[in-house]
């Protein structure tokens, strides 16, 4: 058999129009790629869209794309992640594998000695068995992998692939240093393929006890850092022969990447933008997209005394597709000795909820725990209330999501 596995596709993700678009496609040229390749079946997962519900012009272009594949044979299977995942249910993927466009299998069952069985989707055509674990905001499903059978899964014969949305502590890249992960023993052993999603970055490795473990990365950059590092994204094509499997990482980009970082340390803001304008006139940018970052504390002057709008408007012209810049660790003189908290608004709310997480003592939990709470229920109540639903309804939801999410109210029919 032969089956692609993507994950942390994001659709929808960028706020910026063409990086936007340029994830749509992506995710579209990776399809034919699969339908061009002959695949049986797509794995995704986890993180399809950036949010459970997505923008319907988003939500349309991803249809139109897996309804091409499905109608040329191709079978979809998916879990959801960290961003894709409502606590409510309130979620397009139910929606769509309702409509026959992929089928969900982060399924279970609650044995009478209370631990989760999993529950195993077979591929009609090939019989491969999938089976998974939904991701969740602040690495919640931890909790899920503690009360696994494992066992179950070692007994289940055939060729088995087990889906996954989570970080391993065993294979944390540098990057990722202060993350936390679980470890690899938490997943059910005796799969030939573990399909995972979460960590963006490409790496395969085999595992003693647990076949390959894969993470494809991104199918398109997510963020800034990940466009200067990665330039592009992509997919495993995974072949089985004789109960192995063999995969290879295919590249899907759309734009190349021209990138250039100045360290503006010790000297003036006029220095910079001197130093920036000799290096765009060395710089190809037609069809390109240009990343600028300047960090440092400059030796006088202001980052607003660059003129970033004008030299934008330069490179414009010469024929580049998009300019990003990014000044978060550029900073005048006299506030060189204010701590740069984070690059991003996500960032500083993590670092927030760590400072205070040993304020209350909600459930016994650890203070890890408390963060990862935290977490997830920060995401429940920002949730806002449809146009047409009612105070009633939204306020029972709510409160069902927040018994759901710390565990006071655990539904075991489904995982996600």
């Amino acid at each position: 058999m032969k089956f692609a596995h993507m994950a942390d596709c994001h659709l929808g993700g960028w706020s910026d129009p063409i990086l936007k678009e340029t994830g749509l496609r992506c995710f579209e040229n990776a399809l034919e790629l699969c339908s061009g390749e002959g695949v049986d079946f797509i794995l995704i997962s986890g993180d399809l869209f950036d949010s459970s519900r997505p923008a319907m012009e988003v939500l349309e272009r991803a249809v139109e794309g897996m309804k091409k594949a499905r109608d040329r044979g191709i079978r979809i299977y998916i879990i959801e992640g960290s961003h894709d995942f409502s606590p409510t249910g309130r979620t397009i993927t139910r929606v769509l594998e309702k409509a026959g466009l992929f089928a969900r299998v982060a399924r279970g069952e609650k044995t009478e000695d209370g631990r989760l069985r999993l529950k195993f989707t077979v591929d009609q055509e090939t019989g491969a068995k999938i089976a998974g674990i939904a991701g969740r905001p602040g690495s919640l499903e931890r909790t899920t992998y503690q009360g696994l059978d494992r066992d179950a899964v070692s007994r289940e014969g055939g060729f088995k692939i087990f889906m996954f949305h989570s970080g391993l502590e065993e294979l944390k890249p540098e990057e990722f240093e202060k993350a936390s992960f679980m470890p690899i023993s938490l997943l059910p052993p005796g799969c030939a393929y573990y399909a995972g999603g979460h960590m963006h970055k490409p790496m395969i490795v085999d595992w003693e006890g647990y076949g390959k473990i894969a993470y494809p990365g991104p199918l398109f950059p997510e963020n800034f850092r990940e466009l200067e590092t990665m330039e592009s994204g992509g997919f495993y094509i995974v072949t089985e022969k004789n109960g192995g499997v063999d995969a290879e990482w295919r590249a899907i980009k759309i734009h190349e990447v021209t990138r250039i970082s100045i360290d503006a340390n010790d000297i003036s803001s006029s220095e910079v933008e001197k130093e920036l304008r000799r290096r765009l006139e060395d710089a190809d940018v037609e069809g390109k997209i240009l990343l600028i970052r300047i960090e440092g504390n400059l030796a006088a002057g202001s980052p607003s005394e660059i003129d970033f709008r004008k030299l934008a408007s330069e490179e414009y012209a010469r024929g580049a597709i998009l300019v990003k810049k990014n000044t978060s660790k550029l900073a005048a003189k006299e506030y060189e000795e204010i701590e740069v908290l984070a690059e991003n608004r996500e960032d500083l709310e993590d670092r927030l909820i760590k400072e205070h997480a040993g304020a209350h003592k909600l459930l016994n939990l650890t203070k890890e725990q408390r963060f990862d709470l935290t977490k997830m229920l920060l995401r429940v109540l920002s949730q806002e209330k449809e146009i047409d639903e009612t105070n009633a309804d939204y306020e029972r939801g709510l409160t069902q999501a927040i018994l759901e999410t710390t565990g006071l109210g655990k539904e075991w029919d489904e995982l996600a």
